[in-house]
């Protein structure tokens, strides 16, 4: 998901029937979290609220996995990474920006919305090396918010996904994230922070045992500690 959180475009799946009614374009500001340099641009972050038919199926945010909430996906191999200022800021700067795009998501689909981009951006982080364990961590934190998804999902409303645009003008959708049952989101949101707080908890524990990599897993503990507060608040 490198450089992939630049702008969001969050539209009906996977029947569309008619475009937009009422467009909503919003500039957000600049993320709020440990000091990263360089830092990123305001995420814009453009909601199409279009005409759509009711979507059954069941994919789910984050919905890689089958439905005992087994990964079925290879870990790539490659060399061992080791940390660095750039690769750590570049991490930060995309879960702030993660956070920026689930902030517009409705309270029932946000905990899909973090699924959905936990997974995406774990995806991206080196599998061997220094940033084994941040990857593992966030992608663990996505089985399990996923889990909580497909155990209440809403089938009458339709699944959303977010095409994000990179800089080089491709765009690029999400996996669909449902909604979970409405009367039920906030509890179900209050759930997931403590999910989020858990990996917060663990990555700083792998901060505390390892001097060379400390201050990298600490940022990002801290940019994940911001994603569980706006949980908290949904």
């Amino acid at each position: 998901m490198t450089s992939k959180l630049a702008s969001a475009r969050i539209f009906g799946l996977p029947a569309l029937v008619g475009m937009l009614s009422s467009p909503i374009h919003a500039s957000t500001p600049d993320p709020v979290g440990p000091a990263v340099t360089p830092g990123p641009a305001p995420v814009s972050i453009e909601v199409i609220y279009p005409q759509y038919a009711q979507v059954g199926g069941d994919d789910i945010g984050g919905g890689s996995n089958d439905s005992s909430g087994n990964d079925n996906r290879q870990v790539p191999s490659g060399p061992a990474v080791t940390v660095s200022n750039a690769r750590t800021a570049q991490i930060v700067n995309q879960l702030n920006q993660i956070q920026q795009i689930c902030e517009f998501m409705g309270d029932e689909y946000r905990v899909a919305c973090f699924a959905t981009t936990y997974r995406e951006l774990a995806e991206e982080i080196p599998a061997n090396g220094d940033y084994e364990e941040a990857r593992e961590v966030l992608l663990d934190t996505a089985r399990k918010l996923d889990a909580i998804v497909r155990n209440n999902i809403d089938r009458s409303k339709p699944a959303l996904s977010a095409r994000i645009r990179t800089p080089g003008g491709q765009s690029v959708p999400t996996p669909p994230m449902r909604a979970v049952q409405e009367p039920r989101a906030a509890d179900l949101n209050r759930q997931a922070s403590e999910i989020v707080a858990e990996a917060e908890t663990v990555l700083l524990r792998s901060a505390s045992s390892d001097a060379t990599r400390a201050i990298h897993y600490q940022r990002i503990a801290a940019a994940v500690g911001s994603n569980k507060v706006l949980l908290r608040s949904s």
